[in-house]
């Protein structure tokens, strides 16, 4: 939806704000004024303007007048929300809902955050106590970080704010699923809470009617939408609960004709009558990988996967808005929760003592890597994606699944690949058969192989000595590859990395013993 910056308790806070602000100018359309409550607080909003858009301005203040919100994202849930308030007597002043925040907050305070179903970030600040409260939701689809010095906060949507608004204090992300207080930061119950017990089987009619409305519920009611489409599983099943809901909602493939993914994003274009529009990426073209350094700078990370997901996800968010659109479907975190990736079949297929820790760790690191490229890419480009298989009801479904419903043969997604024999017209088999490809393989930068177009520029840009002075400058780093090296040497010049303490934690599974001896041996 936006962007914000907040300053609690620091010097010259309103300047430092309107700055700070000045960096995330484009995620979104419209600048709110900067609201200077009391001295040393300041908050304001870039905002995109898709919820109540004449009357949402940022931020937004209970209906006391004593708390103030800025806000990141989207709650699917607010109206219900607000006929509760509303039923406690709370007016409201908007249709917005940050506003719904704001009073819930104020009624119900930290404990507003069992009931909240959406994407988000804020900083809630209360006026007569100068108390703030800053949440997170529990997947981490939107982002908050955050620079402490002593009792002084300074938040931002993204890092590069925070590292120009002040030359000391490092910038700290605010993990999934957390709030930070003055005086305290932790976990806080989530929303999200899976069914007792193991489900042994997958109901297909019942989770074919859970996805169709968690799509329902993140289609924008009076805007028109797009779907970010593979022609995978995923983005398939997307496609297809929108198009039940909007007939004529366009579909976004990036790539082109000679992609592995083309095809089957083709077939299922061809079966249904879909509009899909081609959004044309070369991996071979040299000014692909010259966009390195705005992918890099975008992505606000060295981390391969996501830097390469990047790539595509700027120019499919730069064509959907140049095609008059601000939100976007898409359907991440289906192989998190799904088990669509190989570490998970393999873990699963051992059962849920072995697949159920890999499976958190995975959920776990989504908003360091696809989640991460899912808003910087698209609120690059003002444009908003929504995450419709994070939904609670679609997450407690998956997670309440026992192994053999998830993973079959050594198989994933077992549960969704039912789906398409519930509507096999509009879903074609070759779609449900198909096996995981990562989105930028799918649209043709394929690293998977040694000789590798992609590899070999790295390859080429950097010596073997190179790597090793660059391991020994980034010591801490766990700088492995010389694509590592490359993306971490370029993130350097746009940022100081050494006041980004997660990037030193690397993105990767702990895999089992078994599962290294398994891949010696093959």
């Amino acid at each position: 939806m936006c962007g914000f910056a907040v300053a609690v308790g620091w010097p010259e806070a309103k300047a430092t704000v309107a700055k700070m602000i000045e960096v995330i100018r484009h995620r979104g359309d419209t600048t709110d004024p900067v609201a200077n409550p009391v001295p040393g607080v300041a908050m304001c909003t870039r905002r995109l303007c898709i919820v109540d858009r004449e009357h949402a301005e940022q931020p937004q203040a209970s209906f006391d007048g004593k708390l103030l919100v800025s806000f990141n994202g989207e709650i699917y849930n607010y109206r219900e929300l607000r006929d509760q308030l509303s039923a406690h007597g709370v007016p409201f002043k908007t249709d917005s809902d940050t506003e719904v925040i704001a009073n819930a907050i104020r009624v119900w305070g930290a404990k507003a955050l069992t009931r909240i179903s959406g994407m988000y970030a804020f900083v809630a600040y209360e006026i007569p106590t100068g108390e703030f409260l800053a949440a997170r939701d529990p997947f981490g689809i939107k982002p908050l970080y955050v620079i402490q010095q002593d009792q002084a906060f300074l938040f931002s949507s993204e890092i590069r704010p925070l590292l120009e608004a002040t030359e000391t204090g490092d910038a700290l992300l605010l993990p999934p699923g957390y709030l930070l207080t003055k005086n305290a930061c932790g976990r806080f119950k989530s929303v999200i809470r899976p069914q007792t017990g193991d489900r042994t089987q997958s109901e297909s009619k019942e989770l074919d009617a859970i996805l169709s409305q968690a799509v329902k519920s993140h289609i924008p009611p009076d805007l028109p939408f797009a779907v970010l489409f593979s022609g995978g599983i995923d983005s398939t099943l997307i496609a297809h609960y929108a198009r039940m809901h909007r007939p004529n909602t366009p579909g976004y493939f990036v790539g082109n004709t000679h992609s592995p993914d083309y095809p089957f994003a083709a077939a299922y274009a061809e079966a249904t009558g879909f509009d899909l529009r081609l959004v044309e990426f070369d991996p071979d073209c040299a000014d692909t990988f010259a966009r390195i350094g705005e992918a890099v700078e975008t992505a606000e990370s060295f981390e391969p996967s996501l830097v390469r997901g990047a790539l595509c996800s700027l120019d499919a968010a730069k064509r959907i808005h140049a095609d008059g659109m601000r939100v976007a479907l898409c359907g991440e975190g289906a192989d998190e929760l799904f088990c669509g990736y190989g570490p998970l079949e393999w873990g699963f297929a051992r059962g849920n003592e072995v697949g159920r820790p890999l499976r958190a760790e995975c959920l776990g690191q989504m908003h360091r890597v696809s989640l991460q490229r899912v808003d910087r890419g698209s609120m690059r480009h003002q444009v908003e994606t929504r995450v419709p298989f994070l939904d609670p009801a679609v997450a407690e479904y998956a997670l309440a699944l026992d192994a053999p419903a998830l993973v079959r043969n050594g198989i994933g997604k077992a549960p969704l690949r039912e789906l398409y024999d519930l509507h096999p017209a509009q879903l074609p088999r070759l779609i449900r058969d198909r096996s995981k490809v990562l989105f930028s393989e799918g649209s043709g930068l394929d690293v998977s192989r040694a000789d590798s177009y992609w590899r070999m520029r790295f390859e080429d840009a950097i010596s073997d000595a190179d790597l090793a002075d660059g391991k020994k400058l980034f010591a801490g780093f766990d700088v492995e590859t010389k694509e590592d090296l490359y993306y971490l040497r370029v993130l350097n010049e746009k940022m100081d990395v050494f006041r980004i303490p997660h990037l030193r934690g690397r993105v990767r599974l702990d895999m089992p013993a078994e599962w290294h001896e398994e891949r010696l041996r093959a």
